[in-house]
């Protein structure tokens, strides 16, 4: 029986009692030197590039070691003869049986019956031919993830090659679930290290009783096919096909699904806003794609077009949480040392969606110096067609508008500096022109500016202990002062609102602020223990607020061990005591075994989010995963889920309940392989 394992289970299996009692125990060298052989026998003979080596024979040859009974060959040719009692060692590779023929020079030879174990991936063959460097032909081929004896599933091929220890492709595969075969293809090409089928059933209130299967199978070594087809008893049976691709220059996907929704007004009435975009023919396009020309030019796209603006709500659960509103966009992006440019297209593609439609192009000089001055200087410029699109199904009367948009901003620094004291004045002028604005006609807002930064740092060492946050404590202060000065030529209320550069006003206030910085070592390495920054403004020009003093800014972060994790950001209105806004996120993560994740979004008026999420022993046997959304203002559950997994043998069992609101629920259970607990069903849960 032969062997072929990962070179990292090498240990466990030299503890087998099996192959102890099988295999000799020699010292196999651990560093392959730069001679090609290095043999030792009982018996060793050596003539004219023939070799004859026999009794506890122990060699080397090129990156291979062996132990046998008997070796012999020619050392020019490279082909080797190995006999009795063979324990072989290559790489990853390990093999032991009685008999091999096998060439070190071109590294190849027949192995015969043999098991390989390429994690997850288990083999076992009627015969192994190495025909190449990176090339396994495996004849009668049998592959599973699962250990027992009598696997729970299997696939068998008469003829397979296995490439790179990476791909397998194969001919006539049939598919098993324990003795009883379920598919067959008569061509085949899968990778290692990814899953081809899992499967989702349940119950949901708005689905009724529904299964989401889906196959994921490579069709070359860079693009990949996934299959979904998805039953549900309420709404029909809903199809979708994606292509993925990963090359070293590019990665993307495109993704298209498709339903004959047999109740498309389950969730929304046919009578509603969102209801009347609603038909029985229910689809998605999504189109992404990342083309990089060099590390800093590159091509990003994001494509999609949607049959109604309810559709990634109901079927794709995840994607809406992320992204309620689907983006579409072509990106050409360059940058090197001194600028950066980018052509940008931004469209809507369905019309049930507001939008800011823009054609842009810019060019940003970064902060330069300019040569034999002591100045640097520093250009924002763009031209934009800009066109504000209002939903079809707006019904609160919000006007559309468009208009041409040419800006260049400019400014001028030079950096001083006056012992420990940082000082950079500066001064620039800022030019925008519209081609349409609110008074009805084209317009060109000047905004010249001046203003100086101060600041300085101080260090001192707190602690050169080891304590729980890590070895040594240094404490780092930086107050600085940035004075600010513009004068717009231009009300912001009687111009177009687009995106922030219209929103540019006289401003003539201080910014005060004090960054607080503790720093320790972690593993030999400095880290920031706390990083905090606190600032607020001295308003000079107060726009009619009546407060000397604008609010106070908080953003601190905070990785207080290698396993608790602080951030926050947020704003406390000391004029009146009010927090119009503060994100708070807190986590805490032990190895394995569990992690925690809360956080609170509070925004004055509008939410008050509490978002926990836990994970039990994500790796383990029995897993425990639970998530929330509850807005404590409105006294709302958004949305809650608990599902438990249970690995048993070499399936991943989940069972789990998901509530959202508009009383909708879901009950699931899923069937996966363990050895891909990640693999899930793109749609569901």
């Amino acid at each position: 029986m032969s062997m072929v394992r990962p070179r990292s289970m090498l240990f466990a299996l030299a503890c087998m009692p099996l192959l102890c009692a099988a295999v000799p125990k020699v010292d196999l060298p651990k560093d392959i030197p730069d001679e090609p052989i290095d043999i030792t026998a009982a018996r060793l003979e050596f003539t004219n590039s023939i070799l004859i080596a026999s009794g506890g024979v122990t060699g080397r040859f090129e990156n291979a070691t062996v132990t046998a009974d008997r070796v012999s060959g020619n050392t020019e040719t490279g082909d080797l003869r190995i006999e009795g009692n063979i324990h072989f060692e290559r790489e990853n590779v390990i093999w032991d049986g009685s008999q091999l023929d096998y060439n070190y020079l071109t590294e190849t030879g027949d192995f015969g019956p043999s098991t390989l174990d390429f994690d997850p991936v288990l083999m076992s063959v009627d015969r192994v031919e190495r025909v190449s460097t990176n090339v396994y032909h495996l004849s009668g081929a049998t592959f599973t993830t699962c250990d027992k004896d009598h696997a729970h599933y299997r696939l068998k091929a008469k003829e397979a090659y296995l490439v790179d220890e990476e791909y397998l492709t194969a001919k006539g595969v049939t598919v098993y679930v324990g003795s009883v075969p379920v598919f067959y293809w008569p061509y085949w090409r899968h990778k290692l290290q990814k899953s081809i089928f899992s499967y989702e059933f349940g119950y949901g209130s708005e689905w009724g009783p529904y299964a989401l299967i889906n196959a994921t199978v490579p069709l070359t070594k860079q693009i990949d096919s996934s299959t979904d087809l998805n039953l549900y008893g309420k709404r029909g049976v809903g199809m979708g096909q994606a292509f993925s691709w990963e090359y070293p220059q590019a990665v993307g996907t495109f993704a298209a699904f498709y339903l004959k929704d047999e109740d498309p007004y389950a969730k929304f009435s046919e009578s509603s806003e969102v209801g009347s975009e609603i038909g029985d023919d229910r689809y998605r396009l999504k189109f992404e794609h990342l083309q990089r020309f060099t590390d800093t030019f590159y091509l990003n796209t994001k494509f999609n077009y949607l049959s109604d603006p309810a559709i990634i709500e109901e079927f794709f659960k995840s994607e809406y949480r992320s992204y309620a509103q689907p983006e579409n966009y072509a990106s050409l992006a360059y940058g090197n040392s001194y600028l950066g440019t980018e052509a940008l297209a931004n469209q809507r593609l369905n019309d049930f969606y507001d939008n800011t439609d823009r054609w842009e192009y810019s060019l940003d000089v970064y902060r330069t110096k300019i040569p034999r001055t002591p100045f640097y200087f520093q250009s924002e410029n763009s031209v934009a067609a800009l066109d504000r699109v209002v939903s079809s199904i707006d019904t609160t009367g919000a006007a559309a508008y468009d208009s041409v948009r040419l800006d260049s901003a400019n400014t001028v620094y030079m950096p001083q500096r006056y012992g420990f004291l940082s000082l950079v004045p500066r001064a620039g002028y800022r030019a925008t022109y519209y081609s349409d604005t609110e008074t009805g006609g084209d317009e060109m807002r000047q905004l010249p500016s001046v203003g100086v930064q101060a600041a300085f740092q101080a260090t001192k060492i707190l602690s050169e202990r080891e304590r729980w946050y890590g070895k040594g404590l240094r404490h780092k202060i930086e107050p600085y002062v940035d004075y600010v000065y513009q004068n717009s030529s231009v009300a912001t209320n009687d111009l177009y609102q687009f995106d922030d550069i219209d929103y540019l006003q006289d401003e003539n206030k201080v910014k005060l602020g004090l960054r607080n910085v503790l720093q320790t070592k972690r593993n030999k390495k400095l880290v920031r223990f706390i990083d905090l920054d606190l600032y607020t403004y001295y308003l000079i020009e107060d726009h009619g607020s009546g407060n000397d003093f604008d609010a106070l800014y908080v953003d601190v972060r905070a990785p207080l061990t290698k396993r608790w994790l602080v951030d926050a950001m947020g704003t406390w209105d000391w004029n009146d005591g009010s927090v119009p806004f503060f994100d708070t996120r807190l986590s805490y993560s032990r190895d394995d075994e569990f992690a925690i994740h809360l956080e609170h979004l509070y925004q004055s008026g509008e939410r008050s989010l509490w978002t926990p999420r836990l994970e039990l022993y994500p790796e383990g046997k029995y897993s425990l995963e639970t998530y929330a959304r509850y807005d404590d203002r409105q006294g709302d559950l958004e949305e809650a889920a608990v599902i438990g997994y249970m690995n048993w043998c070499c399936m991943r069992y989940g069972l789990g309940y998901h509530i959202y609101d508009d009383d909708e629920m879901r009950i699931m259970f899923s069937i996966g392989l363990s050895a891909f607990p990640k693999a899930r069903v793109s749609s569901s849960f």
